[in-house]
């Protein structure tokens, strides 16, 4: 008998230290850090959400679903931390208090597990080591309700920065965005000439999504307030409207347009890493998704428009060919993981499997890049 409250008392401890370094990996750490209780929440939720859709595919259905992943993976996750929390101190209040295995000894461990970690107070442990067991208890609890407390408002606070600039996106190309349609829009308006309203605060959105997604990976799956608004569909949309700008507009070399699109790539190349994405930099002949005849209309009619765009159109389509390859892959495997919807010049296809992130490593290994 003292054996096994001495196995179960390392087992809790173990289970409490567990949920504590999953807590802190999720919430507190400042950088990218897999957390395999996280992962297994999302699984969940995902899951379960799979099977509500029993086989209907139609976007308006997968978008109306797929809305309750987020807050449903968040829920999972904190009811988990406190669930396991619960279950470890009351085995180790056990391992401290039984003298044999039986329902009333479970009871006893159970409420003294419940009243430390609540701070209720309404069954107090008798002896030195049961109290300071109490206290951790009491600790451990007091900490997880500090974090959640402050892991929810920075969530929603990324998120509500994030989808600014996206709505705004959506006012000046349409909904769904496409790049040819930001550019021919913004001739319309008479702005062309001042594209870095674009390009500058969607170097800044690029950088923090970076950060905010993997650091709080369930951003990703956080679906915007409008059901054809997506961060993923606005990421191609302005990464296509600086590649086309870049190598298809006769205009004169904008250094802006240019570190746009490298934090664009920086970012996907971060959140591809994070997810377990594979990737590799491409070939210089690399083929793209996007139909050459795509790409032709959006230059006749950029020209019908009277933007200025360049004489050579197979130079313009090599060039934007070798661009848009650098991100594509990865916008098309982040886009179809996230159910986002598409528009003409979309690289993903609602056919395609999803891509679910790694549940077992801990890690996830990088791949030298040369974009």
């Amino acid at each position: 008998m003292i054996l096994v409250r001495v196995v179960v008392g390392v087992l809790a401890v173990a289970g409490v230290v567990a949920v504590l370094s999953s807590a802190v990996r999720t919430v507190v750490v400042p950088r990218a850090v897999p957390a395999r209780l996280a992962r297994i929440a999302f699984l969940s939720a995902r899951n379960l959400l799979l099977l509500r859709l029993a086989g209907r595919s139609d976007y308006k259905t997968r978008d109306r679903v797929f809305a309750l992943q987020s807050p449903l993976t968040l829920f999972i996750q904190l009811v988990t931390w406190g669930a396991l929390t619960y279950v470890s101190f009351a085995a180790l209040f056990w391992s401290l208090t039984a003298t044999r295995i039986n329902g009333t000894s479970v009871a006893h461990a159970l409420d003294l597990s419940g009243s430390s970690m609540l701070t209720l107070g309404f069954d107090a442990p008798k002896g030195l080591v049961r109290q300071l067991a109490a206290f951790a208890a009491a600790a451990v609890g007091l900490t997880l309700l500090a974090l959640v407390i402050a892991y929810l408002p920075t969530l929603y606070g990324a998120f509500s920065r994030r989808e600014g600039l996206v709505t705004k996106l959506s006012v000046r190309a349409g909904s769904p965005p496409s790049g040819p349609a930001l550019l021919s829009r913004t001739w319309q308006l008479e702005r062309f000439d001042h594209l870095e309203e674009v390009w500058d605060p969607w170097e800044d959105w690029f950088i923090d999504v970076g950060e905010t997604h993997t650091t709080f990976p369930q951003l990703g799956f956080f679906r915007s307030p409008h059901s054809r608004n997506h961060w993923v569909l606005a990421a191609e949309s302005v990464l296509d409207g600086a590649s086309l700008f870049l190598t298809a507009c006769d205009a004169p070399r904008d250094s802006r347009s240019e570190l746009c699109l490298k934090a664009g790539i920086h970012c996907l190349i971060s959140l591809a890493d994070f997810l377990g994405i594979p990737h590799h930099p491409p070939e210089p002949d690399a083929e793209i998704a996007l139909p050459r005849e795509k790409f032709d209309a959006a230059f006749r009619e950029l020209r019908a428009l009277g933007v200025p765009m360049r004489q050579d159109p197979e130079k313009a389509w090599s060039d934007f060919r070798v661009t848009r390859a650098r991100y594509e892959p990865l916008v098309a495997v982040i886009g179809r993981m996230t159910d986002a919807p598409r528009s003409e010049w979309s690289s993903w296809s609602e056919t395609a499997p999803r891509h679910s992130p790694p549940l077992w490593r801990m890690t996830t290994p990088r791949v030298s890049q040369r974009h």
